[in-house]
């Protein structure tokens, strides 16, 4: 069975979900590393078990701001390469939430969706698809947000009638059960999600200013999409 482990990072211009899929070997595995990481950072003093969130970790705030940036680079580095090298696979799938709106204007959608739910479907099918290429299923394990039932709501849709629209239409068949919202802090595996998401979304919307950040950022993306698999942004 494949485990998806799912965050959010959104800008303006985009909504963007990231997802680490990875068998039960790989999650303990790629575990075991991230606690390694951060038990390595003690004597900057961050505690074993403390959270790798990017956005704290990429700005250096909260129990960050101790640590010198050549440090915070490397932790990204360091969980990017456990990915690539544990033989998991890579999500990203993005929606522009003002070309949605437009679209959806110009259509006259009764049923309108917000973007992180456009975003979310999306993923769910890549996912679905590669589950039934590799004759396995899927169990789904996103980040706790406010709004999860919704997500449960159109997740039990999408299972009983089907996705919308004839492009990719399935009943996400090879995904097990519901879509099980855990807390991150909790989950070394969402705190994947929430770093390859967040670098990803990044690179997409904003220019850098700094030339070395650049081509640090640079370097991270290369290595994700090298272990990802349909990666894209609607539309």
């Amino acid at each position: 069975m494949l485990l998806c482990y799912v965050d959010e990072s959104f800008k303006d211009d985009l909504y963007g979900f990231g997802a680490v899929v990875a068998n039960a070997a790989q999650t303990r595995g790629l575990t075991l590393e991230l606690n390694d990481i951060v038990a390595s950072l003690l004597e900057y003093g961050v505690a074993p078990r403390t959270e790798i969130h990017a956005h704290p970790v990429f700005h250096g705030k909260g129990v960050w701001d101790a640590v010198p940036p050549r440090v915070r680079v490397k932790v990204f580095t360091d969980v990017v390469d456990a990915v690539r090298a544990s033989g998991a696979t890579v999500l990203l799938r993005g929606v522009s939430p003002d070309l949605l709106a437009r679209h959806q204007d110009r259509m006259r959608y009764p049923d309108r969706h917000p973007p992180e739910q456009v975003a979310f479907l999306h993923l769910l099918q890549r996912l679905d698809r590669i589950a039934s290429a590799r004759s396995e299923y899927a169990l789904v394990i996103a980040d706790e947000r406010a709004d999860r039932d919704r997500h449960r709501e159109r997740f039990a849709v999408y299972q009983a009638y089907g996705t919308p629209g004839s492009y990719m239409h399935t009943r996400l068949e090879r995904i097990l059960d519901t879509v099980h919202f855990a807390p991150s802090h909790h989950s070394r595996m969402l705190q994947i999600a929430d770093l390859l998401a967040f670098v990803w979304v990044r690179s997409l919307t904003v220019a850098e200013r700094d030339d070395r950040q650049a081509r640090t950022m640079s370097r991270l993306v290369d290595s994700i999409l090298a272990c990802s698999q349909a990666v894209g942004s609607w539309p």
